[in-house]
């Protein structure tokens, strides 16, 4: 193919352009990739295990799950469970810990991150060990003010995503404190009082009514 000499000039700036665009999108500052997934969680590598605790002691709000379509297939062997989600992190505790995942393990991240008030972060995932996981494959993305842009893989996302179960199981394995001591009086108040107080104690049934009162 003959080029002239401005048709070569176009073309290689669009090629430079190219390059310049890769160069500068988000790039992995933090590269677990040679650590066991296993391990990034059981060592806590991400950070997470008080976010985690915080969630389940009702402390903050869970992020909200925008949309989700879950597929399922399987070769009559095995089955095979996958998807797509989008995520909402909104509010200051949800973003504030979003923020610090990304900052620690992305580089030139988008400059709106710093004050953003909500993040959303679409994503496939793919059941490994009864488990969701963030595919490896494929680039999350993430939106701030409606701009969106492309997160490579790291493990951190996916257990910010994801890890709830895992940091469970971590908590119980380590003998490390319960979250449940931590929750606020009044998430307990609609719980009635404890039996053997007040005249009448109701009994209930699973499944069974209100029962009669105790004598």
């Amino acid at each position: 193919m003959h080029l002239t000499k401005r048709t070569r000039r176009v073309f290689l700036v669009g090629i430079i352009s190219s390059f310049a665009s890769v160069a500068c999108g988000i790039a992995i500052k933090r590269d677990l990739s040679a650590v066991p997934v296993g391990q990034v969680g059981y060592d806590d590598m991400c950070g997470l295990q008080d976010y985690f605790d915080t969630l389940e002691a009702g402390l903050a709000k869970d992020p909200v799950i925008a949309s989700a379509l879950d597929l399922e297939g399987g070769d009559g062997q095995r089955t095979i469970r996958g998807g797509k989600v989008s995520i909402v992190f909104e509010g200051d505790f949800l973003v504030k810990n979003a923020r610090r995942v990304l900052e620690q393990n992305w580089r030139r991240l988008p400059p709106e991150l710093a004050s953003a008030q909500k993040i959303v972060f679409e994503v496939r995932w793919a059941e490994r060990a009864g488990v969701k996981r963030l595919v490896t494959t494929q680039d999350a993305e993430m939106s701030i003010d409606g701009k969106a842009t492309y997160l490579p893989y790291q493990v951190c996302l996916s257990e910010l995503l994801f890890g709830a179960p895992l940091y469970r199981q971590r908590q119980i394995t380590m003998g490390l404190p319960d979250p449940s001591t931590k929750r606020p009086l009044d998430l307990a108040l609609d719980a009635g009082p404890p039996p053997g107080t007040g005249d009448n104690v109701i009994i209930v049934a699973p499944d069974a009514g209100t029962g009669t009162p105790a004598p």
